[in-house]
């Protein structure tokens, strides 16, 4: 089926937009495709499939599965239990726990599996852009590779480097001087690496103090060998320890192989800046000066268990500046405001959008979002609890040139995107703009600008991409749609773009896996 845009992203004329693998460019004016970059693919010559092109880190061969020893000749003196023999146990024999509908019974017997996600399938989860607009990046899910392509300016990529991160990047940001991509993995980790990788492994100026890893394979211990065989071995009690010897081999080898392969670094440029102990979600950096005026930069994380880490930026990510404590469920979302870069929003699985200063730690505001789409009486069922999949900030300017703030958020199966105005530090008139003819929502871009808007003397244009697998209308993937003056007011006939290409194997359940990853983040309290 086809897979929409999923991830938006604004360079100067031209929306770049993720479409699974593949990057598509259209120009701003009226959502025309420019060019599509698409994720690359190699046939192999013996089947003639397409296989993905991509290096792919050198692992130790793990051994075959070892048949079962043959059963001693002559009758047993007593029938040994096997996995399908269970109700064959001679009277007086121990039992062992049994399984019930092929589940096996453990600690939690009805704690809810983890969902089959299609992982080994390419699909894009971050694609950010520098300020000017002359390089993209985008990360890659499946393969943890990290992707670099210089633009034209005109919507044109020209790929310039590919990496492969020791862990799947999940949020990804730029330093200030736009030469440094910050990395932050979901075990933890934030690694930086040069934006463009020099033919000589070379560190920046400001990561030349910090030690940097290169490839260093692990050496893989050579497990336990038995030293007896079914040849020795007669008795049943000794052949049953000599198969679970030889089971137990098999798994400490494959421990072994992952382990090497894990701690195998690869050979480019990166070094690790800073951990936490939970899972990571986000990244961002926020400008700053510092107590002698010079310019400095923080690096701002957040994770899982509901932290807002502040760090000093490059070279002294170690040192914590402070954290921003408040939230009560999982942070899936970072937003510094521009202009004011000592102002931060957050959200994720809370009920409310925050409002930071994230220098004193200090919060100045928090925003109802689910009371903002409850009081919508079309959206049903009412939702519960959020989970905040994208939030933006977008500067606008009036007719009198006063600069005017947009917030726009986003929140997994809503069929809206919320909106609200920030002036004087605080946040005003949120609304929510419901789409339900087109789906819901995935990502959205604001455009500004009479070079942009066509000769457009006020308002500002939203793009906004959608889902439409469970769509009552049509099925367009991209919309604009215009509003006029600060009030928010939508035009009549917004205009719709069709997906062109891209249809997959992917079936509806496992795109749904694919789009929808932050309510899988909330930690379950109790188990049914």
């Amino acid at each position: 089926m086809p897979v929409p845009y999923h991830i938006l992203q604004r360079a100067g004329s031209v929306v770049f937009a993720a479409q699974g693998a593949d990057i598509a460019s259209f120009g701003a004016a009226e959502l025309k495709h420019v060019s599509t970059w698409k994720y690359p693919a190699k046939t192999t010559e013996s089947t003639g499939e397409a296989a993905l092109d991509v290096e792919v880190p050198t692992t130790v061969e793990t051994p075959t599965a070892v048949e079962a020893p043959p059963t001693p000749e002559g009758p047993p003196s007593k029938r040994r239990r096997t996995e399908n023999e269970e109700k064959e146990v001679k009277d007086g024999d121990a039992a062992t726990p049994s399984s019930t509908n092929g589940q096996k019974k453990g600690r939690f017997p009805h704690k809810p599996q983890p969902a089959n996600i299609p992982n080994e399938k390419p699909f894009i989860n971050c694609l950010i852009t520098t300020t000017d607009g002359s390089h993209v990046i985008a990360t890659t899910g499946s393969d943890k590779t990290i992707w670099v392509f210089e633009h034209d300016g005109s919507g044109n990529l020209k790929e310039i480097s590919q990496r492969a991160m020791p862990k799947r990047p999940c949020s990804i940001t730029l330093t200030t001087d736009q030469k440094t991509i910050l990395s932050a993995d979901k075990f933890g980790d934030v690694y930086a690496l040069p934006l463009i990788p020099s033919a000589e492994p070379s560190l920046p100026p400001t990561l030349q103090s910090l030690p940097s890893r290169s490839a260093t394979p692990a050496s893989v211990p050579v497990p336990f060998k038995p030293q007896a065989n079914d040849k020795t071995v007669h008795t049943k009690r000794n052949l049953k320890a000599l198969e679970n010897q030889k089971i137990s081999m098999e798994l400490s080898l494959k421990a072994a192989a992952d382990k090497s392969a894990e701690e195998t670094q690869p050979a480019f440029e990166h070094t690790l800046l800073l951990g936490h102990v939970s899972m990571l979600t986000a990244i961002t950096v926020a400008p700053g000066v510092g107590q002698t005026g010079e310019p400095r930069e923080w690096i701002i994380t957040a994770d899982r268990d509901e932290h807002i880490r502040v760090s000093r930026g490059i070279p002294q990510a170690y040192f914590i500046e402070g954290f921003c404590l408040g939230h009560e469920d999982f942070v899936s979302r970072l937003c510094v405001v521009p202009n004011h870069p000592e102002l931060l929003l957050s959200a994720g699985g809370d009920d409310d959008l925050f409002l930071w200063n994230w220098k004193e730690q200090k919060l100045l505001q928090r925003v109802n979002l689910l009371q903002i789409i409850q009081e919508r009486d079309d959206i049903q069922p009412a939702p519960t609890k959020l989970a905040v999949s994208r939030l933006k900030a977008f500067v606008l300017e009036e007719k009198d040139g006063v600069e005017d703030l947009l917030v726009t958020v986003i929140c997994e199966r809503i069929p809206g995107v919320i909106t609200l105005k920030l002036a004087n530090n605080q946040l005003i008139n949120g609304s929510i703009h419901t789409y339900f003819e087109h789906g819901f929502p995935l990502d959205v871009e604001v455009l500004q600008g009479k070079d942009i808007l066509a000769g457009s003397q006020r308002g500002e244009k939203l793009v906004v991409s959608f889902d439409t697998t469970e769509a009552k209308g049509p099925e367009p993937r991209l919309i604009m749609v215009e509003t006029m003056g600060p009030e928010g007011n939508r035009s009549e006939d917004p205009h719709v773009l069709e997906v062109p290409e891209g249809e997959t194997d992917l079936s509806p359940s496992d795109l749904q896996k694919l789009l929808y990853t932050t309510e899988s983040l909330r930690k379950m309290s109790d188990f049914d």
